[in-house]
């Protein structure tokens, strides 16, 4: 008798005959199958398969694959180079993020002093709440579809250029996550209540704002596409100026939101546009020119500095060896490690998706 009593053993038993008998039902549909395969092509052996073997790790092999195992490669093939590093100093300490064996950003963890005058930045933009709520809201997904009317690609025609920022927004999160933990910044609904942000807060640290990385790292992508693309793009100039406003809205609209300070769009945008340098250099099989930011949120002009439009297109084009409060800036050209990118499989095929763009061919 089962152990559960006669109920239990008898609805057992009339699970496991249809058990049975799913399993017969499934065994005749595969027989059934088999034999209509022989039929239609008889029982002789077929010819040896002409093709020959595939040619080991090669690059052609992209073609092959799915969009999911062309972004694992890919991610992988980046980060390769990456690495995130925390030094302790006296009182802060430093996190510093490099590619290819070189920082390209340093930063140091914001006071207590910084975060109590930037939170009275964030006070003062909370009445663009009512006019950036819809685009706040749809932009927690991500930020890549924001770009697309600027470069007039619908869906249909875009499929390579959509893979390739979306690997780029997603490279961007990566690079900004170990930053937010080694510099454990608080939000800024922590420090003032009346904020009481727009959307939920983040459960990660504040400082660098990973939208912001994101939204830098696509803009320089997407710039350098339409530049790589050839002589007769349409409007470029303009494009590439609203390219940087739409990165820079992304970035305020987190402030807007009452979850980010504006210390950590600049910071952001100081990790995403040497994010984008890295992916276009990939895709070009070039050397990269990487600009080595070294941020101090705590400098005095630092600490009450907003981050404005004139401030994200100086870190897009940086002139200076001081591009904006609290920062200093190197230039450091940086070997490509290897001369066979996959990158540039994906990078080659979403430069087509652009070239639409050109007056004339």
């Amino acid at each position: 008798m089962s152990l559960f009593g006669p109920f239990h053993a008898c609805h057992a038993g009339h699970a496991g005959h249809a058990g049975h008998a799913g399993v017969y039902a499934a065994g005749g549909a595969v027989q059934a199958s088999t034999m209509a395969v022989v039929h239609l092509a008889g029982t002789d052996d077929f010819p040896a398969f002409g093709g020959g073997t595939l040619t080991p790790n090669a690059v052609d092999h992209m073609d092959r694959y799915g969009q999911d195992v062309r972004s694992m490669l890919l991610t992988m093939e980046f980060l390769d180079g990456f690495k995130s590093v925390f030094t302790p100093e006296p009182g802060t300490g430093r996190v510093a993020l490099s590619w290819a064996g070189t920082d390209f950003a340093s930063i140091v963890p914001a006071s207590a002093e910084t975060l109590g005058t930037q939170v009275n930045l964030v006070r003062y933009y909370m009445d663009q709440r009512g006019d950036r709520a819809a685009e706040i809201v749809s932009q927690t997904g991500g930020v890549t579809e924001f770009f697309a009317p600027i470069v007039a690609l619908p869906a249909a025609r875009s499929k390579y250029l959509t893979e390739l920022l979306l690997l780029v927004q997603h490279l961007a999160g990566l690079c900004s996550m170990p930053a937010k933990h080694a510099l454990a910044c608080r939000r800024p609904d922590e420090l003032d209540s009346r904020l009481v942000p727009l959307i939920p807060t983040p459960s990660h640290g504040s400082l660098p704002s990973g939208h912001a990385t994101q939204a830098a790292a696509v803009s320089t992508v997407l710039v350098a596409l339409l530049e790589a693309a050839g002589t007769g793009i349409s409007h470029l100039a303009e494009r590439r100026d609203m390219i940087h406003a739409t990165g820079h809205r992304i970035a305020v609209n987190r402030t807007v939101a009452g979850v980010h300070y504006p210390i950590d769009s600049a910071a952001g945008f100081m990790i995403g546009t040497n994010v984008g340098r890295i992916v276009a250099a990939l895709g070009q099989n070039a050397d990269v020119e990487l600009l080595k930011f070294s941020f101090d949120p705590n400098d005095t002009a630092a600490q009450g500095s907003d981050f404005i439009l004139r401030d994200a297109k100086t870190l897009f084009e940086p002139n200076s060896a001081k591009p904006i409060a609290g920062a200093s800036l190197e230039r450091k050209t940086v070997k490509m490690p290897s001369a066979d990118s996959k990158v540039a499989w994906l990078w080659s095929r979403a430069l087509d998706d652009v070239r639409h763009l050109r007056a004339s061919t």
